[in-house]
């Protein structure tokens, strides 16, 4: 099997994942949203809502992204050197993968230094440790890689980066 058709088949079970996970989270959020209004309407609060539906918000960000990109659904640059012929417009192309690559290996490696730095802070209304939120911008940043390198691996295609 090819490097790109190994990578591709780990970047659409990753991104079927994602895409689940979000459900749950978007399902999980929702769920705790109503119940902090039904709360409040019956004269209490629950003081772990906004703080976990504040991480929850995050997490859809940070993950709905990786979705995005693996979809192609981000506002491209598609055509920036069509006008200079196919040959300059897959340079650009390319160059831009390396790039991105480059920023999300150093948005990996740093997310998840500071991950285990913030193991021992802890949030304000759940007790949690940081690191449990904090670690969405690093495994993030590893799925933006996968499916960066499966756009490397891969054919140029036409009218700019997948």
């Amino acid at each position: 099997m090819k490097l790109h058709q190994l990578l591709g088949a780990l970047s659409e079970g990753v991104n079927r994942a994602v895409e689940w996970l979000l459900l749950v989270i978007g399902v999980a959020f929702s769920l705790i949203l109503f119940a902090q209004v039904v709360a409040r309407y019956g004269g209490h609060s629950l003081s772990w809502s906004e703080e976990v539906g504040r991480y929850l918000l995050v997490a859809t960000s940070f993950l709905g992204a990786t979705v995005a990109y693996k979809r192609a659904e981000f506002i491209g640059l598609a055509g920036l050197g069509a006008k200079f012929g196919p040959a300059i417009e897959h340079g650009i192309v390319r160059l831009l993968q390396w790039l991105t690559l480059a920023c999300f290996g150093l948005i990996t490696w740093y997310g998840t230094g500071y991950t285990f730095n913030a193991w021992e802070q802890t949030s304000s209304a759940v007790q949690m440790p940081m690191s449990l939120p904090i670690s969405v911008l690093p495994i993030s940043a590893a799925i933006f890689l996968l499916h960066v390198l499966v756009d490397l691996t891969g054919p140029v295609k036409s009218g700019g980066a997948s």
